[in-house]
């Protein structure tokens, strides 16, 4: 265990403040087409019980857990400009849940619907906010009207 601990020591000295980090993204949370990592960027780095913990933020908000370093994926290299760019303050609170489906979906909710109709009316969540359906909402109905 001593040796595990200072392994992720030597590691945590990797990762700084501002470095780009990737969470996994569940496999329920996501298609086999859609991305595996939601990109982060540390916002802050804290010592607690010989172990790290970091606060991260994504493009669509600041994540409300705190993160050890075996979670990380390094993405210094492939770093997204819309999360370099990003006003740190003016971010909500959200869970890695909401996060991963904002980010493997591309829409504005992160939310689906399971409307049994067309989807061609303001009932359905999606259409309601100017997003197409995706297969998470309609993976064995077949297509809808609102769906790209």
């Amino acid at each position: 265990m001593k040796l595990y601990q200072n392994g992720l020591s030597i590691i945590a000295n990797d990762y700084n403040v501002n470095d780009c980090v990737g969470i996994p993204i569940h496999t329920v949370d996501r298609t086999n087409t859609e991305p595996k990592y939601l990109p982060c960027l540390i916002i802050e780095k804290m010592a607690k019980n010989d172990t790290f913990l970091y606060k991260i933020i994504s493009q669509y908000g600041a994540l409300a857990n705190t993160f050890e370093i075996g979670q990380f994926h390094d993405l210094k290299d492939a770093c997204p400009h819309e999360l370099k760019n990003i006003d740190v303050d003016n971010l909500k609170p959200i869970t890695i849940i909401e996060g991963s489906k904002l980010y493997s979906r591309g829409s504005t909710t992160g939310r689906t619907c399971n409307c049994r109709t067309n989807c061609a009316t303001k009932t359905c969540p999606c259409k309601k906010e100017n997003v197409f359906c995706s297969t998470k909402c309609h993976s064995k109905r077949g297509g809808r009207l609102n769906m790209e």
